[in-house]
């Protein structure tokens, strides 16, 4: 409608559908005219770092080449998708290898491997802020019922770690307790008999003064403190970083009960 804008690589909803702009008019003096395409796929996956389940709405084509292999053991598959996914901050670090589970056939789930990132061909300068998405070609891959879930559709996930039900706070994360250096940070849940506890109170405490303020607390107008049921610790793009610790320490509201774990600092 005249007045609207928008950008490529965003998705919208038309007509009771999601759809992925893939085009966009550089002349905008009276409508802003594009294209859109359908989408077709909900994609999710396990963030490598925070252990937060991402989801986005894709455009998955239609195989560009599929045959079988046999060999002494079984036969595979070999069949290539090509999947076109809003370009963010979260799409940004799928990279080749991750493995993603699209579908499920006859009661088996279908699992792929990213085995192509194109990061530039559909990607556009606009006012000085990079827009558009990601092409991902993937190629088919094994079903591991030891490491994949096909319950939430999700490869090689990671159970968040359980903690006992008790009425004293207790950290709750999934993964290993590790930041990446000059990465988005790891979320940490204060919890509460395994359910979210308000009011906390967070801390950090480097093993040496050398990383004060320079491992911190995202989510906060102070680096070594934050409040509420949440935190997210980041690390500043330093090398020297590498390898050292810091403790993260929860204060319940009462002050009655505590809990902490020991984060170390890693390179990409």
């Amino acid at each position: 409608m005249p007045g609207d804008d928008f950008e490529i690589g965003h998705i919208m909803l038309w007509s009771k559908s999601h759809w992925l702009i893939t085009e966009r008019d550089a002349d905008d003096e009276i409508t802003v005219r594009g294209k859109i395409e359908l989408c077709n796929r909900s994609i999710q996956w396990q963030d490598d770092e925070t252990g937060e389940i991402v989801t986005r709405w894709a455009v998955v084509d239609k195989p560009y080449f599929s045959n079988l292999s046999e060999n002494k053991l079984m036969t595979l598959s070999s069949r290539e998708f090509q999947v076109k996914i809003p370009y963010d901050e979260e799409s940004a670090l799928l990279d080749v290898d991750k493995r993603l589970m699209l579908e499920e056939i006859n009661g088996q789930p279908k699992t792929y491997r990213i085995t192509c990132v194109d990061g530039m061909t559909e990607r556009y300068d606009r006012d000085n802020q990079q827009t558009g998405f990601l092409v991902l070609n993937l190629e088919q891959d094994q079903y591991n019922p030891d490491t994949d879930n096909g319950d939430k559709m999700l490869c090689d996930y990671d159970e968040p770690k359980k903690v006992p039900d008790t009425s004293d706070v207790a950290i709750k994360y999934t993964g290993d307790a590790k930041v990446r250096i000059c990465g988005r940070g790891k979320v940490f849940h204060a919890t509460r008999d395994g359910k979210p506890y308000a009011g906390c109170v967070w801390t950090i405490q480097p093993d040496e003064s050398m990383l004060n303020e320079k491992v911190y607390f995202a989510n906060s107008t102070m680096w070594n403190r934050v409040d509420g049921d949440s935190c997210r610790v980041s690390a500043v793009d330093d090398k020297t970083l590498n390898g050292h610790t810091v403790t993260l320490t929860v204060q319940a509201p009462d002050g009655n009960s505590q809990d902490s774990v020991v984060i170390k600092v890693v390179d990409a």
